[in-house]
């Protein structure tokens, strides 16, 4: 589908199908063990919203983050367009990139434990 596009919040917007192959590569392949736990599913007309819990072991480079080898996990919220047949169109990732990066000792979060 050459019109799916995903809303990454702070980490941008991705617009077609050829610019997707990249998001696995830049995001989730630093990342393995990657488990996403899903908490909650709410649909309503073409929308599909997800909680999850996601955690993972960063082994590569994560947005700029050397590998460290620990393990992370934090909340994300996904929102997905879907068509008539199923296909999603459309996707908006609101992931606690804080978080991870707190966890990772890239910055420090005063009220985090």
């Amino acid at each position: 589908m050459s019109d799916v596009v995903w809303h990454g919040g702070s980490l941008g917007t991705v617009s077609g199908v050829d610019n997707m192959v990249a998001l696995p590569t830049g995001f989730i392949g630093p990342l393995s063990e990657l488990h996403a736990e899903e908490q909650d599913v709410i649909a309503s007309d073409d929308l599909v919203a997800m909680r999850l819990v996601v955690s993972a072991t960063q082994t590569g480079d994560l947005l700029g983050i050397p590998a460290t080898g620990r393990r992370v996990e934090s909340d994300a919220v996904d929102i997905y367009r879907v068509t008539d047949d199923g296909k999603i169109r459309e996707e908006w990732a609101a992931d606690d990139t804080a978080a991870f990066a707190s966890q990772l000792g890239a910055l420090s979060l005063p009220w985090a434990s």
